[in-house]
């Protein structure tokens, strides 16, 4: 039986080895957590960090029935990926330049710059007075990001230049490399992109409009799909995912990418990823579109053909339930009459009664999430009202 090999486990991954066992394929899953949502749901675990591809390797030393890799929904993972793709001599390994460009948030704004984008000023280095002296010129409040995290992961945001020594001291803990980008924040309507790459060329893309958490941790709280979108943004935006996979030599797969349009008009894209984006976005895009993205994803990692023909969208949104604070579990009230709701096409939990949850400061914290379609954006304006009333979590005092 053919294998695909998945690089991480987090919840965004999840759907990914449902579909590749829908698919028929035998599942291998790669994580250094062995209790991470995606373990229960892989064929086979390998207990190694997605960090280490030789360790991987030698692991399947020998196996022929590796067809494909993927690491969906996690940038760390991606030189990995490529590196195991050359190893088994799998269809299209993701180009050098698009895994650097995924993996390192520095990398990305060089490319951005590089080719004319809509831009925002950007340091970047290690923790030290050279990297507190270069962020003191840009304009505040900033971003203080670790170059390699994922998920939200180390974001600190710094409203003043007083702040900056502590704001590098808290994010840098998450950077395996020691590097960090301070940016400018660019207020905005944030969006989510999620296409589909085929040949060197983008074949699909969707736009999904973000609601944030408040500072400083702003993770997504809704996703809506598709984005409500002034005149002229979708043709701007297929013109820069062109420019861009042709740029970094992107033969095929998935492409994630967070964006924001700016009150100023002008679209800024702030960071990529050569994989699929978690936060349900493969499930929202099928829900609205028809589109089965995971499904292609697989299917060209594999090398097999693939035909993307979207339907006209219907709205939808993913709703994320969190804890506001660290705790046990001991249950999630409002799940019946929630899932009892018409417009409410699925319920997703990542947490049992009993299992410790964290607040919500990073994307890998959430409880769960619901997915929602309706007729009209009004219609789904209301029923997430409607989960927002019914839906709430309880912890075991303490």
């Amino acid at each position: 039986m053919s294998s695909l090999l998945i690089l991480g486990a987090a919840d965004g991954a999840v759907p990914t080895y449902q579909c590749a066992s829908k698919m028929g394929y035998r599942t291998v899953c790669v994580d250094i957590n062995a209790g991470a949502p995606g373990v229960p749901y892989a064929d086979e675990f390998l207990h190694v960090s997605t960090r280490a591809p030789e360790l991987v390797a030698t692991a399947l030393a020998g196996r022929d029935d590796i067809v494909g890799v993927l690491a969906p929904a996690s940038d760390i993972a991606l030189p990995t990926q490529r590196q195991l793709a050359l190893h088994f001599g799998l269809p299209d390994p993701v180009s050098a330049s698009a895994v650097a460009a995924s993996a390192d948030k520095w990398e990305f704004r060089q490319v951005c710059d590089r080719l004319g984008f809509p831009s925002y000023r950007t340091v970047a280095g290690s923790p030290g007075g050279e990297l507190v002296r270069a962020a003191r010129g840009l304009r505040f409040p900033v971003l203080v990001k670790p170059v390699d995290s994922t998920g939200s992961r180390g974001v600190v945001p710094c409203g003043v230049p007083g702040s900056l020594a502590a704001a590098i001291r808290d994010a840098v803990t998450f950077s395996p490399a020691n590097r960090l980008v301070v940016e400018e924040f660019v207020d905005g309507t944030h969006l989510t992109v999620e296409a589909l790459v085929r040949a060197g060329r983008p074949v699909f893309h969707t736009v999904s409009a973000r609601t944030l958490t408040p500072p400083p941790y702003f993770i997504t709280a809704t996703q809506t799909v598709p984005a409500d979108l002034p005149d002229g943004v979708e043709a701007r935006l297929a013109e820069m995912l062109a420019t861009l996979v042709a740029e970094l030599g992107y033969a095929s797969g998935p492409l994630n990418l967070d964006a924001v349009l700016g009150h100023d008009g002008e679209l800024y894209l702030v960071e990529m990823g050569a994989r699929s984006g978690g936060n349900g976005m493969a499930e929202l895009v099928e829900a609205s579109y028809g589109v089965d993205l995971l499904a292609a994803t697989v299917s060209l990692a594999v090398g097999d053909p693939v035909t993307v023909v979207p339907r006209p969208p219907r709205p939808v949104m993913l709703w994320v339930l969190a804890a506001d604070r660290p705790g046990r579990l001991a249950a999630v009230h409002g799940l019946a009459e929630v899932r009892a709701m018409p417009e409410v096409l699925d319920v997703r939990l990542f947490a049992a009664p009993g299992d410790q949850v964290k607040p919500y400061d990073q994307a890998a914290n959430k409880v769960g999430y619901v997915i929602l379609a309706a007729d009209t954006p009004a219609a789904l304006r209301t029923a997430a009202t409607t989960v927002t009333r019914s839906l709430s979590v309880e912890l075991m005092a303490p």
